[in-house]
């Protein structure tokens, strides 16, 4: 079947239509609006609240990205809920990367805001686990429990940032604790341990988060 473009016809409208990726993405509210959907579905009160703009403005940037097929919608009552789709994973997934891997003022923002000695090196996940799950020592998820019961690590507690301060009789002292959140960009694992070892706990941050972890063939369990 032939669809009677040339061949310049054909490439024109090829690269338009990829065009209209980079458009939607050109906004860093929108980035951050598919990082954020990347965790869990949310509504656009939420959104609106996690991103600090107003709704109006954020169901703007939510109509670009789902016009765009980067994002979908569905209403419940009043709500109208979105959702991430498999080429908004996959778009902010290769930006993301080529940032931390290629970018280098997001390198050393990151160097400079990130403390090298709170992080956890490299994990070899699956013996990290079974020590998890063993109650060698405690994972905690800092994320918002909407976020956490869409997906995490098996064995992990959640504990959002916000609840750390009143929770802490729930964490020993005699264990390491490790937290964990979004991902490489995420500030909350880095806010959580600081405030435990502020209060005498051996903690550390695992700079990795949900989308990572898939990566690397670690399944999440949804509550």
């Amino acid at each position: 079947m032939n669809s009677g473009k040339t061949g310049r016809e054909f490439k024109d409208f090829i690269y338009s239509s990829l065009a209209k990726y980079g458009k939607a993405i050109s906004d860093p509210k929108r980035i951050e609006l598919l990082d954020l959907l990347l965790q869990a579905e949310k509504n656009v009160d939420l959104l609106s609240k996690e991103i600090g703009m107003s709704i109006a403005a954020t169901s703007h940037h939510l109509k670009i990205l789902k016009e765009t097929r980067l994002v979908r919608d569905r209403k419940e009552g009043r709500n109208i809920f979105y959702q991430i789709e498999k080429a908004g994973i996959q778009i902010f997934d290769t930006i993301s990367f080529a940032g931390k891997e290629f970018n280098a003022e997001i390198q050393i923002e990151m160097n400079s805001f990130f403390d090298p000695e709170l992080e956890m090196e490299e994990l070899e996940y699956k013996g990290f686990l079974k020590r998890v799950l063993s109650e060698d020592i405690t994972l905690i998820d800092v994320r918002p429990e909407n976020e956490y019961n869409s997906g995490h690590l098996q064995g992990s507690i959640s504990i959002p940032l916000k609840e750390l301060r009143s929770k802490l009789n729930k964490l020993s002292k005699r264990k390491k604790i490790f937290a964990y959140c979004r991902g490489k960009y995420c500030v909350l694992s880095e806010e959580a341990v600081k405030i435990l070892r502020t209060e005498g706990y051996d903690a550390y941050r695992i700079s990795e988060g949900p989308l990572e972890f898939l990566h690397k063939g670690i399944k999440l369990k949804k509550d």
